[in-house]
């Protein structure tokens, strides 16, 4: 068995030369920026999704302070009174809807900023390979 000749270089040596002749700062400029850019974009969609939902307490509470007023003002035996609050019911539904809807659109939105969007075209579908009889 022969021993192997001291000029012999190891995975290792050939590794650091190759990453040392290659710079690395660019891409790592690219990476940070790229997280930095995500970081951001999640950062505004929750602020938007948060916003979002403030607001549709606010019109909760104007909603039911209205309805209540008009209560007030008319009593039960007053039919504006049983549409008011039928509006108001419709307004609380739709609102609720909305917070269901919402976790959805927010986990799109922001993994719309962690995977950038691609333009290739989806697979075809292979053709059968089962052969039909004649």
């Amino acid at each position: 068995m022969t021993k192997p000749a001291e000029t012999s270089r190891t995975i290792y040596d050939t590794m650091t030369e190759l990453f040392s002749s290659m710079s690395a700062a660019p891409m790592g400029a690219i990476m940070a920026k790229r997280a930095l850019d995500m970081q951001q974009g999640i950062a505004g969609e929750m602020n938007q999704a948060a916003h979002d939902w403030l607001d549709r307490r606010q019109a909760a509470v104007s909603s039911l302070v209205g309805t209540a007023h008009k209560v007030m003002d008319k009593g039960f035996s007053d039919t504006a009174t049983f549409s008011s609050m039928q509006e108001w019911y419709g307004g609380m539904v739709e609102r609720l809807a909305a917070d269901m809807k919402s976790p959805y659109d927010l986990m799109l939105a922001c993994s719309a900023h962690v995977v950038p969007a691609t333009t290739r075209k989806p697979a075809e579908k292979p053709a059968s390979t089962i052969r039909h009889a004649a």
